[in-house]
């Protein structure tokens, strides 16, 4: 069972307690076994408070590290464990493959942007395999993978270094796949030929997710116009709302999100204009709200992270130095319609979103058998 570290940012900042989002979340950290260690004010406590964390008193320095099976992982996530299910989902593929390899675990939330590198260094000293996520990681674990090259690390979320870093696998992901199949989707239920796609902030990857969503939509209707829009974070409720009543009220009635956090906020917007969207990564999204929910672009964190910590606890890792690429041959990413929108929406919605489920159903297996090709499309969205 991994053990919990939270560490906030710089002198005089309160830390935010571990929880600090909606009971359903608690509930399922308290199941999980997740436990809170403490809140830091800074970097200078983390060596004491890690080596007193830990479920061995032992500290492996870099030189000291042998060619043999790793013993233990760590996995740091800039994004909260309490509030997106993609870092409990990694959480728990984690403890899932150290169990079965009798490896110690540990999960590090780190707020502050400052303290990534010096983290992932302290984690780099005690632990066989490190693993963090996301984007914004990549000059924190490039520094951190140099500093100690008997180490293996694993960036989920992450792009290729050129040249490739040897002791780094970077693993990003075909996402695209489900957002052209949202697009699918969004196509037959808009009925004023507007839909729209709100990021968490513009990068290449996010990028190809809006273009294969509107590739998607103008797969059955070449007129629908596809608005698109990046809030700046992952982590603002807030802006996402903002931005998305501002799409609603300009005529689009089905917006996709790929935000993570931030989603809750456009939740509340079409709550509030009684209007659809789509989720990004949550599969179980559909129940906060089923009249209007469609259902979710997957991108299945636990089912990646597993695939790369099974080869990483070999002692022979061939991955190092590699970027890896999965989709929806590897049941990766995909597309999870709600199972309950065509009887919650009304009638005549529903009516259309059965029938974009079997266009849906029909491009995800010619996905799938190679003979439909989703183009992919990084420059800057319009």
């Amino acid at each position: 069972m991994a053990e919990n570290l939270n560490i906030h940012g710089g002198a005089g900042q309160v830390p935010v307690p571990f929880g600090d989002t909606p009971q359903s979340r608690r509930w399922f950290l308290r199941k999980a076994g997740v436990i809170t260690a403490a809140s830091i004010a800074g970097p200078a406590l983390l060596p004491g408070l890690l080596a007193a964390c830990s479920t061995t008193s032992t500290t492996k320095s870099p030189s000291t590290k042998v060619s043999a099976a790793p013993t233990s992982v760590a996995l740091l996530s800039p994004q909260s464990s309490g509030g997106d299910p993609p870092v409990l989902d990694m959480i728990a593929a984690m403890d899932t493959v150290g169990k079965k390899h009798g490896a110690r675990t540990r999960y590090v939330f780190v707020s502050d942007p400052s303290n990534y590198t010096s983290t992932l260094d302290l984690l780099a000293e005690s632990y066989d395999i490190v693993v963090t996520a996301f984007p914004e990681m990549g000059t924190p674990i490039a520094a951190a993978a140099k500093a100690h090259p008997k180490t293996r690390f694993i960036w989920i979320f992450g792009t290729p270094f050129n040249p490739p870093i040897p002791n780094v696998v970077t693993v990003s992901y075909k996402f695209y796949e489900g957002m052209y199949f949202a697009g699918i989707l969004a196509a037959f239920v808009t009925t004023t030929n507007k839909i729209g796609y709100i990021g968490g902030a513009a990068a290449p990857e996010l990028n190809e997710d809006y273009y294969a969503y509107a590739a998607g939509a103008h797969s059955i209707n070449p007129a629908i116009s596809v608005s698109g829009a990046f809030v700046g974070s992952y982590t603002d409720p807030n802006g996402g709302q903002q931005v998305a009543d501002s799409m609603y009220g300009s005529g689009v009635d089905v917006i996709q999100t790929d935000a993570s956090a931030t989603d809750l906020g456009v939740l509340k917007a079409a709550e509030a204009d009684k209007l659809y969207m789509s989720y990004d990564s949550d599969p179980t999204a559909y129940k906060q709200a089923p009249s209007l929910i469609l259902g979710s672009a997957i991108l299945e964190f636990g089912v990646s992270l597993t695939l790369e910590l099974e080869s990483a606890f070999a002692p022979t890792w061939s991955a190092g130095g590699t970027a890896v690429a999965q989709g929806l041959a590897d049941k990766v990413t995909g597309y999870a319609p709600s199972p309950v929108f065509a009887t919650s929406a009304p009638a005549a919605v529903g009516a259309k979103f059965k029938a974009g489920l079997s266009k849906m159903q029909a491009a995800q297996a010619a996905v799938a058998a190679g003979t439909l090709t989703i183009p992919v499309n990084t420059s800057a969205i319009p």
